[in-house]
């Protein structure tokens, strides 16, 4: 724990999911930790308050700020929290933002496949196609047949709201610039460590064209090439910069993209542990890159999902 003393982290979005978990891990290895997120209040009280006292119990220092994070009043009131707090002395940042839109960009016609082979099952075990079907959610959704996940129906279905224009340039701007502009801020302000590491979250859906994710897949694609150009213009200021491609983890914000129990379970079947990511298990490798032996990783996309992109089915 003495190793980290004095540092500080400063993760935007810790209340829950990657950002959380990170939170907690690195206090245990003595960071002081400062969060940034937006959430209700009575959410705090109930659900995140405890979260944020196990992390003051391992004795380190914690700051909090539940503010919006893409207003100027909210940016700049966690912005003077951290020079008061942390200058010098940030040497983990963590963009853990999850804002997007999940949005169709047009009128789904896809031809009803599932329908079909409920059907054909139906009429191959001669009974009603509607008791198939509700067999068939009834065994995904209670009994844990991940496998009927080609038949079942997702209880996460997509908004009726097309995407829009301004649906786009948000989820670009907030999901695939906002972690430079951060962290450029952070180096000309001097509140950065001489080796500080910065970190921000991808999905597979970053080469993946998962329906109703175009808008946060242009975003990954834009926060990866932030990425690249933060590795290279920050590298003479001691900053290095990666980011986590985390696997298919059961987070709030996973779980507000449409069809995502589906994929889910598709992903338990086809991981080579068959299991979900845990946002532990993805707090485990962010710890791990602010230590020195990680330090010659700058500029790298870091898969943590057990080689679930990497698996067929």
């Amino acid at each position: 724990m003495d190793q980290q003393k004095g540092l500080w982290a400063v993760i935007l979005g810790g209340s829950s999911g990657f950002g959380l978990a990170t939170a907690k891990r690195l206090a245990r290895g003595g960071f002081n930790i400062l969060i940034g997120h937006k959430d209700k209040e009575g959410t705090v009280d109930t659900v995140i308050r405890p979260h944020f006292e196990e992390i003051r119990a391992t004795g380190v220092e914690l700051v909090t700020h539940n503010v919006n994070l893409f207003d100027d009043d909210g940016r700049g009131e966690l912005f003077e929290s951290i020079q008061q707090h942390a200058a010098g002395k940030v040497h983990l940042f963590m963009h853990s933002v999850a804002a997007g839109s999940t949005r169709l960009m047009i009128e789904d016609r896809t031809p009803d496949h599932k329908g079909q082979a409920v059907k054909a099952l139906a009429e191959a075990l001669g009974v009603d196609a509607a008791k198939v079907k509700a067999a068939v959610n009834t065994a995904f959704h209670e009994k844990g047949a991940d496998a009927l996940y080609t038949l079942a129906d997702s209880r996460i279905p997509y908004r009726e709201e097309m995407l829009g224009e301004e649906d786009i340039q948000k989820t670009v701007w907030m999901m695939g610039y906002d972690y430079l502009l951060w962290g450029r801020e952070l180096v000309k302000e001097g509140l950065c460590t001489k080796d500080a590491r910065f970190v921000a979250m991808t999905s597979e859906g970053n080469e993946v064209a998962w329906k109703g994710y175009a808008a946060v897949s242009a975003a990954k694609c834009a926060l990866e090439a932030s990425c690249r150009a933060m590795a290279v213009e920050l590298g003479q200021y001691g900053v290095r910069s990666y980011i986590v491609q985390a696997g298919i983890t059961d987070t709030p914000a996973g779980n507000a993209i449409p069809n995502f129990d589906l994929m889910k379970a598709q992903a338990r079947i086809r991981n080579p542990f068959h299991r979900l990511t845990t946002p532990e298990d993805v707090a485990e490798t962010i710890y791990a890159l602010t230590q020195p032996a990680l330090a010659w990783a700058n500029g790298s996309i870091i898969r943590v999902d057990g080689g679930e992109a990497i698996s067929g089915l």
